[in-house]
């Protein structure tokens, strides 16, 4: 048995190999019997009754005969599983009593154990050299979500969720050894790795653009966070903005300060990259969206006015001063309390505040600015911080 020993795989695609024989999920002629085999396999050390077994492989069946339907299944995988050890009288699935188990005799090398050992040792190791070594030992291993082809079983999701929450600690734990040793490109290599395989984890995708800002690439981490909003919007149907907003604001502040004028403001809100497909967002974007329009259609003979608001340090023209750092706090303040439901606005820079309003006509949007710039005028703090207001119409 020792010249036939195991690698067995649930990280990703599961497979069994070894010298003599292999089976591989996707070339496999019965799911249920991979089902059989991997479920045994991973509760190796649990005898597991029949009735267990029957509950995970047809748990929406009424079968007039469950228990020839699980001994047969057995056959088959005893037969498969045979093809291993040639030459050699070995019983992979063991029947004691009322219970199946797989064989302990049979020497295994299975993933997620080795794993679950790496990342178990790494959490108790107290040297960081060490403790860092485990956590790439365990990172090598994870080639993807346990047992994705049964995903939907409630037995995987439960396993699956636990190995990913191991996997997000072990990648955090690499990232701070790294950040602590300013080795911020291999930050990168290790993030990219395991977003490939563990897409939904914001932690990952921050520490990411961390590192972009650390190396002092602000445009680099603008453009990523860009890329992970639209795509966990897109397609996972998530709105992530304000779980990332520490790190947007992050971004924003290593920015460096250059204003747009109103023309580059406009050129970049027409710009549309996915002007070709139709626009998709979750159910509270879709609803302001719509409360928005459905105000408008009440006041069809309104105007939309775009107005570029723009803070400058007379003392510091080209310096993101912590005057300004501040004063951009009393403005967006005064912005959330003093304008009306159908109003929107974001930051669009550092210093910058873009706003879309609704009036009447010329004269309505000139009361508007004149009331903003009256409010924050009362509101400033430092009198060296110059408020510009620049208006578009939007046509």
């Amino acid at each position: 048995m020792q010249d036939y020993k195991l690698t067995i795989n649930m990280f990703g695609e599961f497979s069994i190999v070894n010298e003599a024989h292999s089976l591989i999920t996707s070339k496999a002629k019965s799911p249920q019997m991979n089902m059989l085999l991997s479920y045994l396999i991973a509760n190796k050390e649990t005898d597991v009754t029949k009735d267990k077994l029957i509950d995970v492989l047809w748990p929406e069946e009424n079968s007039n005969n469950p228990s020839g339907a699980l001994r047969n299944l057995v056959y088959r995988a005893r037969n498969e599983m045979s093809e291993f050890f040639p030459g050699s009288q070995v019983e992979s699935i063991l029947l004691v009593g009322n219970t199946y188990h797989w064989n302990p005799e049979i020497e295994c090398d299975v993933d997620i154990y080795k794993f679950e050992q790496y990342c178990n040792l790494a959490s108790r190791e107290e040297n960081p050299d060490k403790r860092y070594f485990f956590n790439t030992q365990a990172h090598l291993l994870y080639k993807g979500e346990f047992l994705p082809m049964f995903r939907m079983e409630s037995w995987v999701m439960f396993r699956s969720n636990y190995y990913g929450n191991l996997y997000t600690k072990c990648i955090l734990s690499i990232c701070d050894y790294l950040n602590a040793h300013e080795k911020y490109r291999d930050i990168l290599m290790f993030c990219e790795e395991a977003i490939n395989v563990h897409p939904l984890e914001e932690s990952i995708h921050k520490e990411k653009i961390n590192a972009y800002l650390k190396l002092g690439e602000v445009q680099n981490a603008m453009d990523y966070y860009y890329s992970i909003v639209d795509l966990f919007n897109q397609k996972y149907g998530l709105d992530i903005t304000s779980t990332m907003q520490d790190i947007y604001q992050s971004i924003l502040s290593q920015m460096p300060n250059q204003h747009v004028d109103m023309d580059e403001l406009v050129e970049n809100l027409k710009n549309d990259k996915n002007s070709d497909g139709s626009f998709y967002c979750n159910f509270d974007i879709f609803k302001n969206i719509y409360q928005i329009n459905l105000r408008s259609v009440r006041r069809s003979q309104s105007k939309r006015y775009l107005l570029l608001m723009t803070l400058s340090d007379l003392n510091a023209d080209s310096e993101l001063t912590v005057d300004i750092r501040q004063e951009m706090d009393i403005l967006h303040g005064l912005m959330s309390r003093c304008l009306r439901r159908n109003d929107v606005y974001t930051q669009s820079s550092f210093c910058q505040f873009s706003l879309i309003i609704t009036v009447a006509n010329e004269a309505g949007c000139n009361t508007v600015v004149k009331r903003l710039r009256e409010r924050y005028t009362a509101r400033r703090q430092h009198s060296n911080v110059k408020l510009t207001i620049d208006i578009e119409l939007i046509m």
